[in-house]
């Protein structure tokens, strides 16, 4: 085996882990309190990272600016989601499985919008090749560094939210049971903005990456579909379990695109949770619904 080539292979496949994690965190953290599945985090993910390009290429801002912006109007459209698309359906308390099909229309609608607008034209973020940087005989990319440093803090951040704070502690004890939660006292409307609050920017950060990293269109959302397998894999609702799945998954990927041919890159994936959930039906880290109940 040639040792710098795994390494290579390696360090990508933490890399995309990174990104990964970032929105499989945002599908577990919607599980864990509401027990469905966002499937308008792939919409999100593509609003933000157009956002933050046409901010730069329309309105010539600096990056650091048009991340501001990506992140605030894409916090401001996961609210709106959840204040007109689920509420409704949860104050009725709607079987879950309608609010996964309103995410799934949510989803379809900002995409389409988005092409109609755009276009499905690959676009590339306005940036010079960064020049990578060599440790012995394995290139690391700047933004691939970059991706996981600023990931793995705003994972930290989100850490020390949830246990550090009042309402971080309202969002993990609905997690467990909302309708004792909110006999508690905790506002379950509160929670709901603070849940999807976190939802978006995790979206709009892992957008931007995605974007400056490969190309900016509107299908590029699809990519949340790995998330998912990856928040499955740790375990659904389990948030340290969604960032080792992520990683996994990514790591996986690298090696049989660089070892195989990244023709099966997706099939192994899928056939990994389908092995996954064979011999481990609840993920590396999560827990049966009996035990959350």
């Amino acid at each position: 085996m040639d040792w710098e080539l795994f390494q290579q292979q390696l360090v990508s496949g933490i890399s995309i882990g990174a990104i990964y994690s970032l929105l499989a965190v945002g599908y577990a953290l919607v599980y864990s309190v509401y027990n469905f599945t966002n499937w308008a985090f792939d919409g999100f993910m593509v609003f933000g990272t157009f956002m933050g390009f046409s901010a730069i290429i329309s309105l010539a801002l600096p990056l650091w600016l048009a991340v501001i912006i990506s992140i605030c109007l894409t916090v401001a459209l996961s609210v709106t989601v959840e204040t007109t698309s689920y509420r409704p359906l949860r104050l009725r308390k709607a079987p879950r499985l309608f609010m996964m099909i309103s995410a799934m229309g949510v989803n379809l609608a900002i995409v389409n919008t988005l092409n109609l607008i755009y276009g499905g034209l690959f676009r590339r973020f306005p940036f010079e090749d960064l020049e990578p940087i060599f440790l012995g005989g394995i290139s690391i990319g700047r933004m691939d560094l970059i991706a996981m440093v600023i990931s793995a803090a705003v994972l930290v951040l989100l850490w020390g939210f949830l246990y550090r704070t009042k309402l971080g502690l309202g969002i993990l004890a609905s997690s467990v049971d909302i309708l004792t939660a909110s006999l508690m006292g905790i506002n379950n409307n509160a929670v709901a903005i603070a849940v999807f609050t976190i939802t978006g920017v995790l979206s709009s950060v892992a957008g931007l990456f995605f974007g400056m990293k490969y190309a900016v269109y509107p299908t590029m959302g699809s990519i949340t579909i790995k998330a998912m397998i990856a928040s499955i894999i740790g375990g659904l609702g389990s948030l340290p379990g969604a960032v080792i799945g992520s990683m996994i998954l990514g790591v996986l990927e690298t090696l049989v695109a660089g070892y195989i041919s990244s023709t099966y890159r997706d099939m192994f994936s899928f056939a990994f949770l389908i092995v996954m959930l064979l011999f481990l039906p609840n993920g590396i880290m999560g827990k049966s619904m009996e035990e959350k109940l």
